[in-house]
Order: C-alpha cells, then sequence, then structure tokens
C-alpha cells in the first residue's frame, strides 16, 4: 500500500539509504521473475505440477514479497502503521501457505480446519486494517466528501458477490461441523468486505494512496478474485492443486509488494495533488451493477441479502444525487449573492474612484495655475534655488493631473465601455498631432520621435479615443528613453488575421527595455516594471491600460516585445477602410 507523502521518514545516511532502496529494487526484481517462471511453470502439461513447483516455488514467490514489504518498514524506521500491518498480514498469509505446502497430502489437499487457515484467515482483518490507517492518514479532510460515493460502491460489489457466492454461503451453513462451516463461511465473507472496501477507495477521486494506487487495487482484486474462483470451483469439486489459479495469489502479493514501495520514494508536492485527481465511474457502474443484479433475480432464484444489498445500493444512490442537488442549490445561492456584493462592492469603487479624482481635479488646476503665474512673473524674480523648489510642486502636481485624469478615463471605460465612434480617417496626420504635442518632452529629453511608413493609410475607427491611445503610446516611449535615443512610428498597410485590410502601427523605442518575466503585465493597471521604478521614472502605470482597452474596442490587436537594455517595440493592429485604405 503505497503512501504519497507523511512524515517518519526513516534517519538513515544517504548511503545507507541506497542500499536499502537498492535492495528493495532487486528483490521486486527477484518477485516478478520467480513470479512469472511460477505462473509459465504451472502451464507446463502434467497434472498435478512438481514438487519443485507445487512447493519451492510458490513458497518462494511468497516469501520474497514478504521481506520487501520489511524491509519498507525499515525504510520508514516502523513509523508507519499501516505499513506494518500489511508487513503482517502477508507474513501470516505466507506462513499459511508454507504450512499448507509442507502438510498436504498427496493428492494436494489438507484437511479444514488447521494453521493453514488460521495463517489465511488472519491476512484479511490485517490487511483491512492497514487500508483503514492508510485512508484516515491519507484522507486529508476527503473522507466525508467520499463516504457516499464509497457507501454506493461497496454496496453494488457486495450485491454482485451475494449472487455469486450464493452456492458457496449456503454450503457453510448447511454443513455438519460448525467450526468448518465457520471457517468455510469466513473466507467469502472477508473477500466481501476487502472487495468494498477497495471499491469504497477507488471510488473516492480525492483520495491520495500513493503514486502506485493501481497496483494496490489490482491487488486486492487479484487475491478476492482468486478466492472466489476456489471458493465456486471447490463448490463444484473441480478444483486441483498445481493450476494457474495458484499464482493469482502470488501474483496478487507480487502487486502489493511494488505498491507499497513506493512509500517515500517519491514525495510529490502537495500543491499539484489537484492536477492528479482520479475520476473512476466506480458509484455509477455501482449502481449499473444494483439494477442487474435486481433484473437477474426477476428469472431467477438469488439470496435474499443480494436483493436487499441491491436495492439499497439504488436507494443510497438516489439520497446521493438529492444530497448534492441541494447541496448545489445553496453553492448557486451562494455564489448569487456573493455576485452581487462584488457588483456592489465594483460600484462603490467606481463612485470612489470618480469623487476622488473629481475632486482631485479642481484644486490641481488651481495650484498648476498660480505656479505658472508665479514662474513666469517677471516683475518679481525668484532665486533659482525658490525656482527649482517650485519646479518639483509642478511636476508632482501634473502627475497626480495625469493620474487623476487617467483614473477618471478607467473609470468610464469600467462603467460605459468604449464605444468608438467609428469613421474613416487617414492616420498620418492624428500622428503627426500627437508627435506636436510631444515635441517638447521629447526635446527637453533630447530623444528623437520619427513618424514613417504609409502614413496615407485610411483607418476605420475613433479618431479622438485612438489619438488619445497613442500619446499615451508615445509619451511612455520618449519618457523611457534615455537622452539621445529615438523613438520610430512606423505604418504598415497589410492584411488581418481575418483576412480583411488592417494597418500595423510599428512603435520602436531604444529604451531601457524590459526584463523578460514582466512583460506579459505591462497591460496591467497600475503595473510599473522594475527598471523603470529602479530609475524612478515618473508614470502612473495606467496608460497602456487604458490603451489596451481602446485598442481591443476597435476589433484590434495590441502585443510587446522587448530586449532589456536594448529596447521595445510595441505594435498596434487596427482594421483598415476596405478597399480605399490608402488615399490616392
Amino acid at each position: 500500500m503505497s503512501v504519497a507523502s507523511g512524515s517518519g521518514r526513516a534517519q538513515q545516511s544517504p548511503g545507507g539509504s541506497g542500499r536499502l532502496n537498492g535492495t528493495i529494487r532487486a528483490l521486486l526484481t527477484l518477485t516478478v521473475i520467480v513470479n512469472l517462471v511460477y505462473f509459465g511453470a504451472l502451464l507446463l502439461p502434467g497434472d498435478p505440477a512438481s514438487t519443485l513447483v507445487n512447493i519451492w516455488l510458490s513458497i518462494t514467490a511468497q516469501w520474497v514479497p514478504v521481506s520487501v514489504f520489511w524491509l519498507v518498514a525499515v525504510r520508514t524506521d516502523f513509523s508507519r502503521p499501516e505499513v506494518i500491518l500489511a508487513a503482517a498480514g502477508v507474513t501470516f498469509n505466507a506462513a499459511g501457505e508454507t504450512f499448507y505446502a509442507f502438510a498436504m497430502d498427496s493428492s494436494g489437499e489438507l484437511a479444514s480446519p488447521s494453521l493453514a487457515d488460521l495463517g489465511y484467515l488472519l491476512y484479511y482483518p490485517l490487511t483491512m486494517a492497514a487500508l483503514l490507517v492508510l485512508v484516515v492518514r491519507q484522507s486529508h479532510g476527503s473522507v466525508k466528501s467520499a463516504l457516499f460515493d464509497g457507501a454506493v460502491a461497496s454496496l453494488g460489489a457486495a450485491a454482485v458477490l451475494a449472487v455469486i457466492l450464493g452456492p458457496v454461503f449456503t454450503d457453510a451453513t448447511t454443513g455438519a461441523a460448525p467450526l468448518n462451516g465457520a471457517i468455510a463461511a469466513l473466507y467469502p465473507l472477508f473477500d466481501l468486505l476487502l472487495i468494498t472496501v477497495v471499491v469504497a477507495i477507488s471510488a473516492s477521486p480525492a483520495l491520495r494512496i500513493g503514486p502506485r494506487w493501481q497496483f494496490l487495487v489490482l491487488g486486492f482484486l487479484l487475491f478476492a478474485g482468486a478466492d472466489i474462483a476456489y471458493a465456486l470451483l471447490a463448490h463444484g469439486g473441480g478444483y486441483t492443486t498445481g493450476t494457474p489459479l495458484d499464482a493469482a495469489w502470488t501474483a496478487a502479493i507480487a502487486c502489493a509488494a511494488i505498491s507499497v514501495d513506493g512509500v517515500t520514494r517519491i514525495e510529490p508536492d502537495p500543491r499539484t495533488a489537484a492536477a492528479h485527481v482520479r475520476i473512476l465511474p466506480v458509484p455509477a457502474l455501482a449502481v449499473l451493477a444494483g439494477l442487474g443484479v435486481l433484473l437477474f433475480a426477476t428469472q431467477n432464484s438469488v439470496p435474499a441479502i443480494a436483493l436487499v444489498l441491491a436495492a439499497s445500493t439504488i436507494a443510497l444512490a438516489a439520497l446521493t444525487v438529492m444530497s448534492r442537488h441541494a447541496a448545489l442549490a445553496r453553492l448557486l445561492e451562494g455564489q448569487e449573492h456573493l455576485v452581487r456584493q462584488l457588483k456592489n462592492l465594483d460600484k462603490s469603487k467606481n463612485d470612489v474612484i470618480h469623487t476622488v479624482s473629481h475632486e482631485m481635479r479642481t484644486p490641481l488646476t488651481s495650484i498648476l495655475g498660480y505656479l505658472d503665474l508665479v514662474l513666469d512673473d517677471d516683475a518679481a524674480p525668484l532665486a533659482p534655488v525658490t525656482k527649482n523648489m517650485l519646479a518639483v510642486i509642478e511636476r508632482s502636481a501634473r502627475r497626480l493631473q495625469d493620474l487623476a485624469g487617467d483614473m477618471l478615463v478607467l473609470e468610464r471605460l469600467d462603467s460605459v465601455g468604449v464605444t468608438p465612434n467609428t469613421m474613416s480617417f487617414e492616420i498620418g496626420p492624428m500622428l503627426h498631432r500627437v508627435e506636436e504635442s510631444l515635441r517638447t518632452l521629447s526635446d527637453s529629453r533630447n530623444v528623437s520621435l520619427r513618424i514613417g511608413g504609409n502614413v496615407a493609410t485610411i483607418v476605420e475607427g475613433d479618431e479622438d479615443q485612438l489619438e488619445q491611445a497613442f500619446t499615451n503610446v508615445l509619451e511612455n516611449a520618449v519618457k523611457f528613453t534615455p537622452p539621445s535615443g529615438r523613438v520610430d512610428v512606423e505604418v504598415i498597410p497589410g492584411r488581418g488575421p481575418d483576412g480583411g485590410p488592417s494597418v500595423t502601427i510599428d512603435v520602436t523605442d531604444t529604451e531601457m527595455g524590459i526584463p523578460a518575466d514582466e512583460i506579459p503585465l505591462v497591460f496591467d493597471r497600475f503595473f510599473r516594471a522594475t527598471n523603470t521604478r529602479d530609475e524612478a521614472v515618473q508614470r502612473t502605470g495606467l496608460g497602456l491600460a487604458i490603451v489596451r482597452e481602446i485598442v481591443r474596442a476597435h476589433r484590434g490587436d495590441i502585443s510587446v516585445s522587448s530586449v532589456l537594455g536594448e529596447g521595445t517595440v510595441l505594435r498596434i493592429q487596427l482594421p483598415a477602410a476596405g478597399s480605399a485604405q490608402v488615399r490616392g
């Protein structure tokens, strides 16, 4: 039984741990080889099989995996109760098989009850106890959520097994010797319980039972299946020792050994557990099994317990559906309430932004107006130190004014959206107006700003909105370009993704560039690249967010590529005006 995670790892030196793991791997390889040889030998002609096969190969196939279990217990410093219980279970089973092999008569039979029965029967409760401990340790709160699915799956499996094992139970309860009857009845009863527990575990999609849980389930199903086949064959007098059925028990133990080796060998990150959820349709199959038992009972005689189990399966499945429907209704109601709260919160946020931004603009306009009067008053010249301090105040006030303006624009975009007043216009004059508006800034920073390409291209859109977008883009580019750098705007007519006419505007600068891991964030609101913060470049972090909203409203596309320390290319693609995209 492999366990995905947990504490209690053995404190061993790296060398000792490596040797122990190597020994376990070698024994697992030997287990597989012995099982293959044993199965192949049972297929050879001859009835019964030789003593070498029936005794020595059988015993070897039992005890080699037992050693794996105990070595894994050593590796975990005997701190995992589920490993110790499972190891004890397979040990008793191997001891029972050993006693049977040496005590059986020449025909391969051993009278019951015997010490072999004791070993065999102890395997079941110890194994189920190990499974219970495993479930409790690894459920992490998922037991309750999987309770209904596990119960439905268990009842469905039990209903089918009750039909299959009906004759065996009948023989066991009508036998002359009470002890023999009790032992004969315990085997199928334990098999039924073991299968239902395994099916219940398999029905839980959230339960983490280790990276080799498939071997765990397969091993127990093989073991129980072999027991059921043996019981049915013995009931009909058709079982003989030395047949391939004997290999099913050893193969089951081998699967369990492979699974238990997963303990502490692989420790997956619990944060990724949700990505490895097991999706198994076990509950649905259990309902179909219950229906099948009821249909079968209309034409055949079946034990009453099978009918009760089948009906319980369907009833519990219906209860599960109703319970989940009620839970989903409560969840939906809660989500609707949360959506209303979020809408109210968003409205409150927009109201606050609108009020604050609007109230900021009036005093800032007054501040900047009086600053201009003071700085331009030739009648009362200011000392250079005073003039410098007032210039700092002016820059900060203008930054606040820009922030208030951008916040008002975004608040309007959020509340009413962007509704372009679409018309055809030539893109060149609009770009040149933006260039002129930024000429003072580019000259003050000694940055060359050039508009080129096919500027006579006719585009479809709202000229005022697009002018605002390109003003934000070019202002960012100029601000972030070092002195003596350049910003180039290239207009390129072409075709859009839908094959229609479009125009691409590339804005290339020789700025500081953007770190590669921050490029996907440049259009987020209030985002500022780390290198711009380090250089104390003044910006609000809202300009490109506004640009993206405007471009998207125009059915366009915007993207950015950048090399740190070399520059950035921002590309905007917009629809062009039909066949008349270029004015002749």
